[in-house]
């Protein structure tokens, strides 16, 4: 995304929602990840940060790098280590499975990104949760962070939930249907919006 792209989503999340608007004001310029790592290291960095935070999940993803060699995950380095080797960089025997059988899906050409890239979020997040460990929240991850979509509104994430209702005065009893409601305003720029959450949380 360009600065001119970015610049003209800002004006029109700041036409829509005067709160938006003042978020947008106190976290200034935004940057937003350009990386061109391999969509199943993607899904490997969501997996890995399931629960877990940033801290955690960073530290867990060094050593798994350390572990495979090189600055992305790939499916044949992943493949080529042990369970146990994975469990000692501090991922859960649930998790080395879940990752484990993603790397394996795709030698077996059940899962191809080439096509996966083609379908709407709709039909991505069919695809993906077909897998074990793969959830909703990865799934936006993913859309959000490897395929660049614009639109994707992380309603399961604790930290834009938090947010929302910091600035827009909702209860801790409010359901996913309030917090849905007030990212209607953001649309069709909601993944952006959501990236102004998150970094207004570490303000």
């Amino acid at each position: 995304m360009d600065k001119k792209q970015l610049s003209l989503i800002k004006r029109t999340l700041c036409k829509n929602d005067s709160i938006m608007s003042g978020i947008i004001n106190v976290v200034g310029t935004l940057t937003i990840s350009t990386s061109r790592q391999s969509h199943f290291s993607a899904l490997v960095r969501a997996i890995v940060d399931q629960q877990l935070s940033v801290k955690a999940g960073h530290t867990i993803q060094k050593r798994l790098l350390q572990l495979q060699g090189g600055y992305y995950f790939k499916v044949e380095n992943i493949l080529a280590c042990t369970e146990k080797q994975m469990r000692e960089c501090g991922l859960s025997g649930k998790k080395v499975s879940y990752i484990r059988t993603l790397a394996q899906a795709i030698v077996e050409g059940d899962l191809n990104f080439r096509k996966l890239v083609k379908k709407t979020n709709d039909e991505v997040a069919k695809e993906l949760l077909y897998f074990p460990g793969i959830g909703q929240w990865t799934v936006d991850m993913f859309l959000m962070n490897s395929l660049k979509r614009l639109d994707v509104f992380p309603v399961g994430d604790l930290v834009i939930r938090k947010m929302i209702r910091h600035y827009y005065n909702l209860s801790e009893e409010s359901k996913f249907i309030h917090y849905e409601a007030v990212a209607q305003a953001w649309a069709p720029y909601r993944s952006i919006a959501s990236f102004y959450l998150w970094r207004s949380n570490s303000l």
